[in-house]
Order: C-alpha cells, then structure tokens, then sequence
C-alpha cells in the first residue's frame, strides 16, 4: 500500500512518491500528491489569505518545474507580493487584460483552487467589487465551478 501524500509533510518524499505513481501509470495518486505539493507551499502563513497566496505560487512554481525539468523560482511574482502586498497582487492578476500563466497552469493540472481568481472568490469580502467580479469572469469563462463557500454580494 502507497503512503498517503494528504499526511506527509517533506516536498522530497512527495515528489518520490508522485514520480513512482506516475512510472506505474496510477494517475490518481501522483494527482493527490501534487496537490499536497501545492496545500504544503502556504506552510507557515499564519493568515489564511496569504497562506492560499502561496499556495498558487507554489502551484506555478511545481508546474513549471514539471514542464521543463528543473527549478523555476518566479522572481517576478515573488517580488510583487514582496513590493505591493498580496492583496493588490491578487487584485492585479484578478483585473489583467490577459490570463496570467500561473491561471493557465493551475487549470491545466485541473486544479482551479489554485488560481488567484479563486482565492479572491473566497476572500472577496478583501476585495473590491470590479476585481471580485473580474475574478468571477474569468473562472466561469473557463468553466470552472465557483468556491462552495463563495456568496456572491454582487447581483
């Protein structure tokens, strides 16, 4: 019987364990691992927000690494959340013109919750109302289902 990923708490041994689901074709449980993966990349946030924050950093961050085989650090992003605060980098990815690649990512490995826009959605009482709305668009606009916990103040 494989370890379950949901109670381990060491990256490394996650990503040996995802990488031997994978050679043996048991898709599910290296899908459970990346995303302990990402859940583990908001440890030590003590607030909620910031913590989810990470955990889309780390999402991107994971897939890149997984795309083209190595380490990539988002400097760019990491220093707007350093510089501006998570509130207006969450604002600014919610409202840009264009889909951000850490969107694209994260819906691409099916993992939605993991978007910027859905983290507005769940926080958005943090947010005003064109960056909650501009959030909500983009996420039904890639048909992805609304956090359950999400109640819309707009109409």
């Amino acid at each position: 019987m494989a370890a379950d990923p949901s109670t381990m708490t060491d990256p490394k041994r996650i990503r040996v364990l995802m990488q031997n689901a994978l050679a043996r074709n048991e898709e599910g449980l290296a899908r459970l691992c990346l995303r302990r993966i990402f859940e583990l990349g908001g440890e030590g946030h003590p607030d909620p927000l910031v913590r989810r924050l990470w955990q889309a950093v780390t999402a991107y961050e994971e897939t890149l690494k997984m795309k083209v085989g190595r380490a990539q650090r988002e400097t760019k992003v990491r220093k707007k959340i350093e510089t501006k605060g998570p509130l207006v980098a969450l604002a600014d990815w919610a409202t840009a013109k264009d889909v951000t690649p850490g969107f694209l990512a994260a819906i691409g490995a099916g993992m939605a919750e993991f978007t910027g826009e859905y983290i507005v959605l769940e926080y958005a009482d943090s947010f005003e109302d064109n960056v909650v709305q501009a959030a909500r668009a983009r996420l039904e606009g890639f048909g992805v289902a609304l956090p359950k916990t999400w109640r819309s103040r707009l109409t």
